[in-house]
């Protein structure tokens, strides 16, 4: 059990310290910012590094109480969540906070503040080195938890997804904790205005990075825009950027990508016909019969006005850029532009290749119908290590991946028909009515 009696038996000014220091959590949280990849959303605080320093200074009741009160504010009042959402994610905090503080009182951790005289630190950093590893871990289980029972997974991947994120918590608790000990230093020296003094710069430091994620979020909201204007253009190309973009992202969850790689590929898969925005290429794509010489010039521009479009939005990373200029390179070396050949082709590039290739062998088009399921794996089969990386080919052979495609470009498909029907209904019954 946590001493709840001796937080309350801290000094007074301690009390009042504890509380500036809960302030400035739900201020940290009142600048994060949620980041989605692989169809998960990530949301990116400062808050761990006052509840670290809280743990320091007035021990793990008072951790306990900061998630709880910073964590009820952000949910309910700044994220204005569902009830149930924000008493299920305060309570999984407020669990993972007791378990946390356990850890550090069972490694002999004392809060500062209960220790008069000359402050010393060193015996304190395995206790909360530890308190942060519980804390972190405890918190990466539960929403591992909360996935793997409202979305389909396999115990192995939601494993090595678990296995990542431990990774990610030891480095980030080593990292947060020198900062955490400064905290706590400068509010031994300063009182409260110690704590401001600290925090205030990682404040500002965070509301910059917010508004630069903000700027990055439109530009991705532009380029969504851009792609959508072009799929307008033709219909046998409609959502085709989108689908290939969860594709490729389901490939690539399946290689074990990260999820600043995972974000990248998906930014690239979306993005990688975006040269064809300009109309010179509208015919040539509409055209049912075969291309001539100068047209296929034309269309393979396209992947360098690609590149050229996304150098000019900077807050495309260098991946998304080589994934979009080469994703028509074919593993034998006969692709375009650069006639790259296997592993020298960017994985981004491999990925979006074959992903982009299931989507139109499974698409209607103006010169032929669909391939059906069984003529698209003996496509594949046929061309691996020509067209595709092998190692790919191999990966949906043995997954689902491509069977799920399938069932989800006929349920598109359907809708789209059916919506195609419910409008020719209202014109006819406009046109009887006038």
């Amino acid at each position: 059990m946590l001493d709840w009696a001796s937080f309350f038996a801290l000094p007074s000014q301690a009390l009042y310290g504890f509380g500036f220091l809960t302030v400035l959590g739900i201020a940290s949280e009142a600048l994060a910012f949620s980041s989605k990849a692989d169809r998960q959303a990530s949301t990116y605080s400062l808050t761990f590094i006052p509840l670290l320093a809280g743990v320091l200074l007035f021990g793990p009741v008072a951790a306990v109480l900061f998630v709880a009160l910073t964590g009820a504010v952000a949910e309910a009042v700044l994220r204005r969540k569902e009830r149930l959402k924000t008493l299920f994610n305060v309570s999984q905090w407020v669990i993972a906070g007791t378990l946390a503080g356990w850890a550090f009182v069972g490694l002999g951790g004392i809060p500062l503040a209960a220790t008069p005289g000359a402050l010393e630190f060193d015996p304190q950093i395995v206790p909360a080195l530890a308190f942060g590893f519980v804390a972190l871990l405890s918190n990466h289980l539960a929403v591992i938890v909360a996935v793997a029972l409202t979305q389909r997974a396999s115990v192995t991947k939601i494993l090595w997804q678990a296995a990542g994120r431990i990774g990610g918590t030891v480095l980030y608790d080593v990292f947060v904790l020198p900062i955490a000990i400064l905290v706590a230093f400068l509010y031994f020296a300063l009182g409260w205005v110690g704590l401001f003094v600290s925090l205030l710069p990682l404040l500002v430091i965070r509301w910059t990075y917010l508004h630069k994620h903000r700027l990055e979020t439109a530009n991705r909201d532009l380029l969504n825009a851009l792609v959508k204007a072009i799929e307008t253009r033709d219909p046998y190309t409609s959502g085709h950027a989108v689908r290939v973009q969860d594709l490729a992202v389901r490939i690539g969850s399946e290689l074990g990508l990260g999820a600043r790689k995972l974000d990248d590929l998906s930014a690239a898969a979306l993005l990688h016909d975006i040269g064809k925005i300009e109309v010179a290429y509208e015919r040539i794509l509409k055209k049912p019969s075969a291309l001539t010489p100068e047209e296929r010039t034309i269309i393979e521009s396209h992947v360098t006005r690609g590149v050229e479009i996304l150098t000019s939005m900077s807050s495309l990373s260098q991946r998304v850029i080589e994934g979009v200029r080469h994703h028509h390179e074919l593993y034998d070396g006969t692709g375009y532009p650069d006639r790259l050949a296997g592993n020298y082709i960017p994985l981004f590039g491999r990925i979006i290749k074959v992903s982009d290739a299931i989507d139109a062998m499974l698409s209607d088009r103006p010169y032929r119908k669909a391939l059906s399921l069984a003529t698209v794996r003996e496509e594949l089969r046929l061309f691996s290590g020509r067209h595709f990386d092998p190692k790919l080919v191999l990966l949906l052979r043995e997954t689902d991946i491509l069977e799920e495609h399938a069932v989800q470009m006929r349920l598109e498909a359907s809708l789209r028909d059916g919506n195609e029907v419910a409008q020719l209904r209202e014109e006819k019954f406009r046109t009887a009515t006038l």
